[in-house]
This record gives C-alpha cells, structure tokens and sequence, in this order.
C-alpha cells in the first residue's frame, strides 16, 4: 500500500464529517478521525472489510461491530446504514499526481435531517387528513339547490381557490311568513377560516329569535358573538343578510362590509343594486350600528348574492374585471333563465378573467320567489 503524502492526509483529516481514501484496487489508504470513530483504523485492508464483500471481510467487519449497507444511490451520492444510522455517501475520483488515482469517500451523518423529514411528513399527513375533513365539513353545512317550503327557489355556484374556503351562505325559515337567505366571506383560507366559517354559521342559527326582530339587529349580535372567542385580531367577516316576508313582500337588507351589494332582478328584467353598507364583523365593530333596508319584492323576482372573488378576478393582459355591472347586466340579459343556468353563466363568465388560476374564492346564490 503506498502512502499519502502529508498534505493530502491533512486535508482529508480536517475534513468535518468522516471520509477515507481508497486506491485502484479498493484499498483503504487513509481515514480521518471521524472515520476511524466508526469502523477502527483499517488502513491497508480491503474496502470489503465494511462493504462485506467477501466472507473473510464479513468476519472481519463483524469484529468491527459495524458495516456500510447502502440503500439507494442516485448520481453518485448515496443513501447507507452505519450500524443502523443513515449516512449520505459522496464519492469522487482524486488523481493526486505522483500518488496515483485515488477514490474520496465522504459520509455524512443524517440521522438529524432523516428525523426532521420524516416528523415533517408525519405532521403533513396530519395536516392534510385534518384539511379534508374540515373540506367535507365546509360542503356539508352549505344548503343544497331545491325549493324550499314552496317559497324560494336556491341555486348556487361555490368554488374555493384552495381546499378551504372563507366563503359561505345559508338559507333557514324563520317562521311561517319569514325566511333569512345571507352570504357570507371570512378573510383568509386555512383551517382556522374553515373553523370560523362553521362558527358563524352556528351563531346565525342560533340567534334566529333576534332575526324576527331585525337583520340589523342580528348582525349586532353576531359581532358580539364573534369577539365572544379568542381569534387573531386581524380577522373579520362580511356578510349580506336579507329576510324575506311573504304576508309583507318585502326584504330586509342589512350589510356587514360585504362589498358585492344585494342585486335585485325583477319579474320584467329590470334590475336594482341595493348599495347598503356597514362595517364588517370585527373587532373594532362592537358598538356598530347597522342599517336595515326594506325593498318591495314580489313572486317572480330574483335575488342575487355573491362574494367579490367573482367581480375581482382580474385578466393580468388586459386588466380588466367582471365587476358588478358585468354581473349585472349577464343578470338582466338572462333573466328569462334558470337560476342555476345564470350562475353557472356569470361563474364562467368570471373564472374567463383569470389567466392561470382564480386568486379568490368565488360563490354565487340566486333566490328566486316563488310566493
């Protein structure tokens, strides 16, 4: 076995993870220190001492008490087991002038980084499960397309821009004349808006007593239902509450910040957009106010409630948007269709805008009464 020469064996010695040198014929030249902490000082013996490539090696590496098993290689860089902990072995060829060709070998313990991978998949795994089931919840409390006690008539479009959604929408009857359809956006996406989406779902029903009253007065009590829990301080919700009243053939209106206002389609086409405001549920809104609008509607008419991920999704070419006209007008030239078919057409019309994938979650419902 030749020798290294001095500057070479200093600079694999004060390499900082173990490595050895192995000549043409497999023989191991030099190891560091890290290296003879693994397996021992095996300079002169045959790399299939560790490798196991022979009977006499195998015995031999047993008396070591360790042995290199490989795993997968790609590239030249492969994945081993030193005595059941993984290593990242790199390996290149060294022509070192006189000292002839010599292959380097360095392995890399990456028992760290394996346990760090593999807690982040578990905690992924997790993650994921934890994200379907909030998914299949979301799509569980939203009401179907039907008619509903003979009166109203629902048809929906709901497309999140992730899994989870901060969009949401209900319909309930509130007594025998009275009925509460509202729309509904909590910011953000992830499972906490997932988790407020249901919550706030659960408060509007569980309020139904102060709806009879006034669909400004619920969307007081929701605010303080909403500041009730501990939630980031950031968040907030809008919504559009409109009640309908059968014996009155009226709508209540009252508005949350939800910046797509109520439209009104009529029997004959013509359409109104009922510009009411206030602030959204939040924090700062605890004392708020809120205004309630009563609108004439009768059997025939049409109302449509939808979030801004339908008006805002903007081709990134042309800059141009659906808005609320667009809405509008795809609503007045269709009003002789289905409900279903017209929010089918305005999503569509909609999604049209966006070049690569929709940025905002985008839901649109349309009541139409019936009686």
């Amino acid at each position: 076995m030749k020798a290294l020469n001095d500057a070479v064996t200093k600079f694999v010695e004060n390499i900082s993870i173990s490595a050895w040198v192995i000549d043409e014929e497999h023989t191991i030249v030099y190891m560091n220190s890290l290296m003879r902490d693994l397996f021992g000082d095996l300079s002169g013996h045959n790399a299939s001492v560790i490798y196991g490539g022979n009977e006499g090696g195998k015995e031999e590496a047993r008396s070591q008490g360790r042995r290199i098993r490989a795993l997968e290689e790609r590239d030249g860089i492969a994945e081993v087991l030193i005595a059941d902990v993984p290593f990242r072995r790199m390996s290149t060829m060294a022509d070192l002038g006189d000292d002839g060709k010599y292959t380097l070998e360095l392995f890399e313990d990456i028992s760290e980084q394996k346990l760090v991978h593999t807690n982040m998949t578990r905690a992924l795994a997790k993650i994921n499960t934890e994200t379907r089931t909030a998914k299949n919840i979301q799509h569980s409390i939203l009401p179907i397309d039907d008619t509903y006690w003979d009166t109203i008539a629902l048809s929906s479009l709901y497309k999140p821009a992730e899994e989870l959604s901060g969009d949401f929408y209900d319909l309930l009857r509130l007594n025998d004349d009275e009925y509460l359809i509202y729309i509904a956006d909590v910011m953000g996406h992830g499972i906490q808006t997932a988790l407020v989406t249901v919550y706030m779902r659960e408060r509007v029903r569980a309020n139904i007593d102060v709806a009879l009253k006034g669909t400004d007065e619920l969307l007081a009590t929701l605010v303080h239902d909403f500041n009730s829990i501990e939630i980031d301080g950031m968040m907030y919700v809008t919504m559009a509450l409109c009640k309908y009243s059968k014996a009155k053939r009226e709508l209540s209106i009252s508005n949350a910040g939800h910046g797509c206002s109520p439209l009104i389609v009529r029997n004959n086409g013509r359409s109104e957009i009922i510009p009411i405001r206030g602030m959204p549920i939040c924090t700062l809104a605890e004392d708020m106010v809120y205004e309630e609008e009563l609108i004439s509607i009768n059997p025939g008419d049409r109302l449509i409630l939808y979030t801004d991920g339908i008006i805002e999704e903007t081709d990134s070419v042309t800059g141009q948007s659906l808005g609320a006209e667009g809405v509008r007008e795809l609503a007045e030239t269709h009003h002789m269709y289905s409900g279903s078919y017209l929010a089918k057409t305005i999503m569509d019309k909609s999604g049209s805008y966006a070049l690569i994938s929709p940025k905002d979650d985008r839901t649109i419902i349309i009541a139409d009464i019936l009686s």
